[in-house]
């Protein structure tokens, strides 16, 4: 369909949205997989699990292809509790009469005759292309063995893709095919499920352009929890920006010690900890916000003191590797430096003038200044 809205090939189309997704996955800090794979480089792979579970009986082929046996397989709908009953076809393919079970789904279907696909392979059965599901099990198989720990996906493909995933794998096999199952829920916008079907998605370059950080988008994303319904839109993510910035802003006191001020080092001890704890609570990134709010909070009012500079400096390191969201401050200039050395001796002698004229051309220049206890501090503004 996007091949002739476009007026591309299905190649050209697949290309053009692989690299756009890469580069969004670079943008936002996501870490490069080992490996990332295409299901049209691995066509033999797929025919061979095909001919493994039509060697165990588990195929059987009708005019449009070969099918997988859903009533062969015990437990099939165990995995999703499903109502077989009552469950729609098993494949996003028109309707076959004479298949012999409504959940059976297509391992491999076979090109009109009319006219020639952009994408279609021969087969031991004929010319055609791999069904929906067969391709994840052949891949995974190939980089990570018949048996893995863990398997990811969205939560609308537990019913029918991975439900026909497990089938397929575990019946060629004999083995578990994944130990855990995580599976994320829907993004909404507006109360809908953001889908490509309403047209109501936003591209990353989109949010980009409106002034919006990845890493705010990143941590708008990690306000919910995976397998919770996260609501999208530009209100909270301008909500998700402030909060980074106040974390910002703060983070800026690693590089400005103050002396006399209370020794936080066992405080970030203890909140690095609970963030541990958090992530082993299946990956419960809500609450790992919250504690970094609070411990923000509390650097904000104590300062940061010659000895928590180092457990300050590896906590922002952590929330990089944890979450992907960078902390670590950019010093700034010498010159500015002294601007602020140049203010605290105007204040000294009570020329507020002065020290007013000081303080605008450093906001100027993109740095604002807090009066505390210990002295002046400064932060960025963008």
């Amino acid at each position: 369909k996007g091949a002739k809205r476009e007026g591309k090939s299905a190649w050209d189309i697949a290309e053009h949205y692989t690299k756009d997704f890469l580069l969004s996955m670079e943008q936002l800090h996501i870490l490069e997989p080992s490996f990332i794979v295409k299901a049209t480089d691995h066509i033999d792979e797929q025919i061979q699990l095909i001919e493994r579970l039509e060697n165990k009986d588990y195929t059987y082929v009708i005019d449009d292809g070969v099918y997988y046996d859903t009533a062969k397989f015990e437990g099939y709908a165990s995995f999703a509790n499903l109502d077989l009953d009552a469950q729609q076809e098993g494949a996003r393919v028109s309707v076959n009469t004479q298949k012999r079970n409504a959940s059976d789904f297509a391992l491999w279907k076979f090109s009109p005759q009319d006219h020639k696909r952009d994408m279609e392979w021969s087969s031991p059965w004929g010319t055609g292309f791999p069904g929906w599901h067969i391709e994840c099990s052949a891949m995974s198989m190939s980089y990570l063995g018949e048996s893995f720990d863990i398997h990811t996906g969205g939560i609308d493909h537990v019913p029918v893709h991975h439900t026909n995933e497990i089938a397929q794998s575990e019946a060629a096999t004999g083995k578990r095919f994944a130990q855990f199952w995580m599976h994320s829920n829907h993004v909404t916008s507006e109360g809908e499920k953001i889908s490509k079907s309403l047209g109501n998605g936003t591209r990353l370059q989109e949010i980009v352009e409106q002034g919006i950080s990845v890493d705010a988008v990143r941590l708008h994303i990690l306000e919910s929890h995976y397998r919770s319904q996260s609501k999208f839109s530009m209100e909270g993510l301008q909500a998700s920006a402030n909060r980074l910035k106040h974390w910002q802003q703060v983070a800026a006191l690693v590089l400005q010690p103050a002396p006399g001020s209370v020794n936080i080092a066992d405080e970030i001890a203890n909140v690095s900890t609970e963030i541990r704890d958090a992530l082993a609570l299946d990956l419960n990134t809500p609450l790992i916000l919250s504690l970094i709010d609070r411990l923000m909070s509390s650097v904000e009012l104590k300062l940061v003191n010659a000895d928590a500079v180092i457990p300050f400096s590896e906590f922002l390191d952590y929330i990089d590797a944890v979450l992907g969201i960078k902390l670590t401050p950019e010093d700034i200039t010498t010159s500015q430096k002294a601007l602020l050395i140049e203010r605290t001796a105007a204040r000294g002698v009570q020329d507020w003038q002065k020290s007013d004229e000081i303080r605008d051309s450093l906001l100027q220049q993109g740095i604002g200044i807090r009066d505390t206890v210990a002295g002046v501090v400064w932060f960025r503004l963008f």
